[in-house]
């Protein structure tokens, strides 16, 4: 089959990394990939390796994408990339790669349309309240929720990463449910050797008895950086041994690197930018932290659920189909840096607990978010939806 995957951005990020693992995925089982970026990031290289061919739009900058004339010829140039490749499916991930493909086929009859949402748009708003003002917010709520609605006219299917998204489609946007299918992301198995972990923690300042406690993700607002570093501070009073690192980029860098040279943190709290080995720090670690205000599907938390790491995080979006309370991690309310806090705290005392989580959350990957799981679940969507085009 030939699949043209569609991506809005491909940075290092959830939504781009999901995209290369099921397009390596879909290459490996004898499909024909071919990737269409809304940008140029550092991802297309990693595409590339794969033996995966890539056109790029990198023309489509932040402020072209206000211009109305840059737009239309944009959609066209989808559309001519569309039928040079001449896809069976074409399969669409963020709203920008949604919107352009949406207006590439809107008054022609093109290849079957799959539509990935890795987040809603009220999802996304409301994660963004800190960066964003009220008028801001409720355009974007209206923006978003129309391209959303949009895509559903337009695709055979809309996929939803997880089940409060699904139900956020179903629900909020009033989309068909037979029209809407929940396929939990996935991610490769990745082994981190002892001889890795143990340099890590070492790295961290974790040569004895030590705590090494990680977040893993953009140093972001939404993400909840700035809550990570006001609850490593709480920790920081209560246990000495605790020790914690921050691994990404984002505009709170800065912010966050100050944590370290003044206060109960000062000597104690790592942010290293983004590193190629985020896995073998999650492993590592004795505990993952991710308080975000808004989510899909976290890769960082699968990637801790893989590499048996226990986990605190917010309850917001499909975090808790990852963090099953009590079982693989510990849940919070969205926004409480206390409670995040405690719950490091509680975890941190029980060694016991902490290594049962880890063990049971890494069965749970094994059950519920490897790729081959995600690959037949998309490979049943294509089949269904070209059947269909057919008829």
């Amino acid at each position: 089959m030939k699949i043209l995957q569609v991506v809005a951005n491909t940075g290092y990020g959830g939504m781009p990394l999901h995209v290369l693992a099921l397009s390596k995925g879909l290459k490996e089982r004898g499909h024909e990939i071919r990737l269409l970026s809304m940008d140029e990031g550092p991802l297309l290289d990693e595409f590339a390796r794969a033996g995966i061919p890539v056109t790029s739009m990198a023309f489509l900058r932040q402020g072209a994408r206000r211009d109305p004339i840059t737009l239309l010829k944009s959609a066209g140039r989808v559309r001519k990339i569309i039928r040079a490749n001449n896809p069976d499916i074409v399969h669409t991930h963020g709203p920008r790669a949604h919107f352009f493909v949406d207006m590439a086929q809107l008054f022609q009859n093109g290849p079957a349309v799959v539509s990935s949402v890795h987040g809603s748009f009220s999802q996304f708003v409301s994660g963004n309240e800190g960066e964003f003002g009220n008028a801001t917010r409720a355009l974007k709520k209206i923006q978003y929720g129309c391209i959303d609605k949009l895509t559903a006219r337009r695709s055979a299917m809309m996929i939803a990463v997880c089940e409060a998204t699904g139900k956020e489609l179903t629900q909020s946007l009033k989309i068909a449910p037979e029209k809407v299918r929940v396929v939990r992301n996935g991610i490769e198995e990745h082994r981190v050797e002892p001889k890795v972990v143990e340099s890590l923690r070492e790295e961290f300042g974790c040569g004895g008895d030590e705590r090494l406690i990680a977040y893993v993700g953009r140093i972001a607002y939404h993400k909840g950086a700035g809550l990570f570093a006001e609850a490593a501070e709480k920790v920081a009073m209560t246990v000495p041994e605790a020790r914690f690192v921050a691994v990404g980029e984002g505009p709170m860098v800065e912010e966050l690197r100050m944590r370290n040279v003044a206060g109960p943190l000062t000597g104690r709290f790592n942010v290293t930018g983004r590193r190629s080995d985020a896995i073998g720090i999650i492993a590592a670690a004795d505990l993952l932290i991710l308080p975000s205000l808004s989510e899909g599907l976290p890769l960082t938390l699968l990637e801790a659920a893989m590499t048996g790491t226990a986990m605190v995080a917010s309850d917001t979006g499909g975090i808790s189909e990852v963090v099953i309370e009590g079982e693989t991690g510990l849940l919070v309310p969205v926004g409480d840096s206390s409670r995040l806090a405690g719950a490091v705290e509680r975890l941190l005392a029980d060694d016991e607990k902490r290594k049962r989580m880890g063990a049971v959350a890494r069965q749970l990957w094994e059950r519920r978010f490897t790729v081959p799981r995600m690959i037949d679940s998309m490979e049943e969507i294509y089949s269904k939806v070209a059947v269909s085009a057919e008829q």
